[in-house]
C-alpha cells in the first residue's frame, strides 16, 4: 500500500493504480496480532492503520479484495486473477507491476489438518486463535518456536492465565538477536511467568485424536501434550509466482532487487516481504521481513515507477521485541555471525543503570561487537526492564549505516538528563570497554601499514 499510495500522490489521474489482495484487509499492523490474542488490542479493527475505504474514495487506489492473483505474464504486460468471493476470472494489463506478496510461515501442511493448530500470520489467524484461547476448555498451549512471534505469543497467552510452553529447536530464545550470553534475563523472566521452556529440542510430528492434536512429538521421543497449538517456527519468502514467470530469485530465496527496488525483468518491482536487500553491514545480500523496510520499499518503488529518483540502500538488520515485561533490541551481526563473515569480532558487555542512580531506573544489559582489526562497530544488542535499550541500539543502528567506529561511539554528543541516563551512559562506557582492546585513538595509517 505504500507503493500504491506514493506511485498515485505523484501520478494523480494520470494512472490507474490497482491494489490486488487475497485477503480481507489492507494496511494492517501484523505485528500487533500477539497482542490481539492476550486482549490487550480489543478489537481487531484496531490494528488496522487504515479501512479499505481510506485507499478507494479519498486516495483513488482501486482495491480489489479478496482476490487472488493466479499467473503474471510480464512480457505481455498482464496478470490473471480470480475472486475468491464469486470464482470471477479475468485478465488485467499493467504497465508497471509491483510484487508485494509478502512471506509465509514454514509450516509443515499436515500439522494444520487438526482444527487446534494454528498460525499467527494474518488478522484471520489472530481472530481464531483469540476466539480459541479463551475458551474455558483450553489450558494448556504449546508454542513451536521461540523467536519473535512465538515469545510474544507467549507472553500474551500466559496473560490470559493459561499454562504455556515454548518449545524451540534452538539453545536459547530469540536465538537471531541475542547472543547466548545475552540470554539469561529473558528465559529467567519467562520461567517467572510460568511458562515452561524445552530449548534445542524439535518438533518431529503432531499426534492427534481425530481432528484435534493432543501432543507435540519431540526429536528425543518425548512428548508435549496442549489443548491448542501454534506454529511460530518462522516465515519464508512468498516467491512463487514470480519464480514461475521468470523473475530472478536471489541467494536468499527472495525476489532479487536492485537498489530502486526493480527486479530482473524490465517494469516489475519487489517490496516488503518478498524482496531481498543488500546488508549494508556485511556488503551481501540478505533478506529482512520487518515493517519499516517495507514500507520504505514500498515508498522507493512508487515513487520511481512515478517518475522520481529514490534508492532504498539496505538495512543494518534492526528489530526490537516486548518480552516477559523486557525491551530487547538488536541491531547488526552478533559475535559468532561477525566470524562467520569473516570478521575478527571483540566485544563489551555490561550492566548499567539506565538513569543517575539516584533518580531509580531499571537496569540495561548492553552488549556492543566491533571489529578487532578496524575497530568498526559492528552491531548491538540490549536487554532492558524500560525502553531506553531500544534507543540504545537505534543509535548504534545509525552509526552502523555510516560504517562508524568504536572511537565514533565514543564521540557521540548522547544527550543527558538524570531522569533518562547517568552522565556515563552506557553506550560510552561500552566504548570505553572497547578501548582496552583497540586503545583510545583510531591507529594512524602508518600502525597500519599505510
Amino acid at each position: 500500500m505504500a507503493a500504491a499510495s506514493r506511485a498515485k500522490r505523484m501520478l494523480g489521474d494520470r494512472a490507474e493504480v490497482v491494489v490486488f489482495e487475497k485477503g480481507s484487509w489492507v494496511s494492517f499492523a501484523l505485528c500487533g496480532t500477539p497482542y490481539y490474542i492476550g486482549c490487550r488490542v480489543r478489537r481487531l479493527d484496531d490494528l488496522l492503520y487504515y479501512p479499505p475505504e481510506e485507499f478507494t474514495r479519498r486516495r483513488g487506489i482501486r482495491v480489489m479484495l479478496r482476490t487472488l492473483v493466479t499467473e503474471l505474464e510480464p512480457g505481455e504486460g498482464r496478470l490473471r486473477y480470480r475472486s475468491l468471493s464469486t470464482g470471477e476470472e479475468g485478465w488485467y494489463e499493467y504497465d508497471y507491476l509491483v510484487l508485494a506478496t509478502g512471506a509465509r510461515p514454514r509450516v509443515l501442511g499436515e500439522w494444520l489438518r487438526y482444527r487446534n493448530v494454528y498460525t499467527l500470520h494474518s488478522l484471520g489467524d489472530a481472530d481464531r486463535v483469540r476466539a480459541a484461547a479463551v475458551r474455558d476448555d483450553v489450558r494448556r498451549i504449546v508454542v513451536i518456536g521461540g523467536g519473535y512471534t512465538g515469545v510474544e505469543a507467549a507472553e500474551n497467552l500466559a496473560g490470559l492465565g493459561r499454562r504455556v510452553t515454548i518449545i524451540h529447536r534452538r539453545g536459547w530464545l530469540l536465538n537471531r538477536m541475542l547472543d547466548e550470553d545475552m540470554k539469561g534475563l529473558v528465559e529467567e523472566r519467562a520461567r517467572a511467568a510460568g511458562v515452561e521452556l524445552v530449548l534445542g529440542r524439535r518438533v518431529e510430528g503432531l499426534e492427534g485424536s481425530g481432528d484435534l492434536a493432543v501432543s507435540a512429538v519431540l526429536d528425543n521421543g518425548e512428548r508435549v501434550g496442549g489443548d491448542l497449538f501454534i506454529v511460530a517456527g518462522g516465515i519464508e519468502p512468498a516467491a512463487d509466482i514470480a519464480e514461475k514467470a521468470g523473475i530472478r530469485l536471489g541467494e536468499t530465496g527472495a525476489v532479487w532487487t536492485d537498489e530502486r527496488m526493480r527486479t530482473s525483468v524490465d517494469n516489475v518491482y519487489a517490496v516488503g516481504d518478498v524482496a531481498e536487500t543488500r546488508d549494508l553491514v556485511t556488503g551481501g545480500r540478505v533478506w529482512w521481513p520487518f515493517a519499516p523496510a517495507a514500507n520504505k520499499m514500498g515508498y522507493v518503488a512508487g515513487t520511481n515507477i512515478a517518475g522520481g529518483d529514490a534508492r532504498f540502500p539496505g538495512v543494518v538488520r534492526t528489530s526490537a521485541v516486548g518480552a516477559f515485561g523486557f525491551y530487547v533490541a538488536a541491531t547488526g551481526l552478533g559475535e559468532e555471525e561477525a566470524r562467520r563473515h569473516g570478521f575478527n569480532p571483540v566485544a563489551a558487555r555490561l550492566k548499567a543503570r539506565t538513569r543517575a542512580h539516584y533518580m531509580g531506573g531499571e537496569e540495561i544489559v548492553l552488549k556492543v561487537v566491533a571489529d578487532a582489526d578496524t575497530g568498526r562497530l559492528l552491531g548491538a544488542q540490549a536487554v532492558s526492564g524500560d525502553p531506553s535499550g531500544f534507543w540504545r541500539v537505534n543509535v548504534v543502528a545509525s552509526l552502523l549505516y555510516k560504517g562508524a567506529t568504536v572511537w565514533d561511539l565514543f564521540g557521540v554528543d548522547v544527550g543527558y538528563w538524570p531522569g533518562l541516563n547517568p552522565v556515563w551512559d552506557p553506550l560510552t562506557v561500552a566504548a570505553r570497554l572497547l578501548f582496552r582492546q583497540l586503545g583510545a585513538a583510531p591507529p594512524k595509517p602508518e600502525d597500519k601499514g599505510g
